[in-house]
């Protein structure tokens, strides 16, 4: 079971880094990169949300967020908007920019899993994504590092 666990880490390790490297080479025209991106996908879904809410939904720390965001507005990307409801806080919006970017980070991401894919069979996909589901699900249950 050892071995397994091993080759297991190790495997979703290498895929994770070859996942940035390809990313990050496609988007880097766009100043965007693995880590920037999906900011980008979390605001074309749920535009006005606030910066504290985005932090939430990736689980990165409230000080990633807000150097990320800080460099989305430099780049033109999203917008923040005062909240009425809460003046503390600011809704983030996409810019015209950020909303031309969404295609092109979608049409990245579809290539890449493409790529990963490429050679398996619907019934060998489905059957491991029912596996990394479960193995995410145990991840989730055990986490030892909750951001808050």
């Amino acid at each position: 079971m050892n071995d397994k666990i091993t080759s297991l880490t190790k495997l979703n390790g290498k895929i994770y880094r070859s996942t940035q490297c390809y990313i990050d080479k496609r988007l880097e025209k766009f100043k965007l990169s693995t880590g920037i991106y999906p900011y980008l996908l979390i605001l074309n879904e749920n535009e006005g949300i606030s910066q504290n809410e985005i932090s939430r939904e990736l689980n990165v720390d409230k000080a990633m967020s807000a150097r990320t965001v800080k460099k989305l507005i430099e780049l033109g990307y999203i917008e923040k908007k005062e909240n009425k409801e809460d003046v503390r806080a600011y809704k983030l919006f996409l810019t015209e920019s950020g909303r031309k970017m969404i295609p092109e980070i979608i049409k990245v991401i579809h290539n890449w899993i493409g790529i990963l894919v490429e050679g398996c069979s619907e019934e060998e996909m489905q059957i491991g994504i029912e596996f990394l589901d479960k193995v995410l699900l145990n991840a989730k249950k055990h986490k030892t590092c909750d951001r808050k």
